[in-house]
């Protein structure tokens, strides 16, 4: 063999080591997957009679489906919900965590929570899982009697009339929300969820970005309660709303300040 063909071969071999190296390397400075969460099922339903005890406790399923440890948090958007327990970890095995609910003093309605699950290293972080409860009025409470104490969303004299008359008043409507909107690039980034479409003249509720006041955040605490957000979640729901009326432009109005005065009839 000539010496080129030799220096030849050596530069070769020198080249393959030198791959070989850099491939061992990248091996080893690869960093280790991270973990992911995964929950199971993504909502839940309880539903029971006023004065009855509470519905039996549902399970969530929590699992790492990533790399590395998974250690996870839950936290939840409603007093009357329980979680527990409220903290775990997981490499790949399943956390059972039981979901109940403590109807105690709570009045008939549509209630709904967000379940939200955390871990500061997940590469999807947070996840959530939505409860819906539902409190049926007793056996002697006959349906009228309930809608005695509404008023109809499309009754505009008479909410008119409460609005100018008793503004001070705390009343109960119900209708269908036909039309919604955000007005982000508007003062104050109200939320409009209309009971009529066109709405001018008709009762709706409006949900500002936040307290004119104390600039505490307003319309995150219904996206908390409602995911993705209010607009979507009642879209062509009927829903029993509570507050004040107030006039805008000869337009009757509820100012939501809180998940609680707004709820979905079944």
């Amino acid at each position: 063999m000539t010496n080129k063909h030799k220096r030849y071969l050596l530069s070769i071999l020198a080249l393959a080591f030198l791959l070989v190296g850099s491939i061992v390397a990248c091996e080893k400075q690869a960093p280790p997957s991270r973990p992911v969460i995964t929950a199971s099922p993504s909502s839940f339903n309880f539903s029971v009679e006023q004065g009855e005890p509470n519905p039996p406790s549902q399970t969530l399923n929590i699992w790492n489906s990533g790399g590395d440890i998974l250690s996870w948090s839950i936290s939840d958007s409603a007093p009357w919900l329980i979680v527990s327990p409220t903290s775990g970890s997981s490499t790949a095995e399943v956390s059972d965590v039981a979901i109940s609910v403590n109807t105690l003093g709570m009045s008939t309605g549509s209630y709904a929570a967000v379940i939200t699950i955390a871990a500061s290293e997940a590469s999807n972080t947070p996840q959530t899982a939505v409860v819906n409860l539902i409190i049926n009025p007793p056996p002697g409470q006959e349906p009228e009697q309930v809608a005695e104490q509404t008023i109809d969303a499309l009754d505009t004299d008479n909410l008119l009339e409460i609005g100018y008359s008793h503004p001070e008043e705390v009343v109960t409507v119900e209708g269908i929300i036909v039309r919604t909107y955000y007005a982000k690039n508007s003062k104050g980034k109200p939320t409009f969820l209309d009971f009529h479409d066109p709405y001018e003249g008709y009762f709706s509720c409006v949900i500002w970005q936040e307290d004119k006041q104390t600039g505490k955040p307003i319309r995150g605490k219904f996206i908390e309660a409602f995911p993705l957000n209010p607009e979507t979640y009642f879209l062509n729901k009927q829903v029993r709303v509570e507050g004040k009326i107030g006039i805008y432009k000869g337009t009757p109005e509820i100012t939501l300040d809180d998940p609680s005065q707004i709820r979905i009839v079944e």
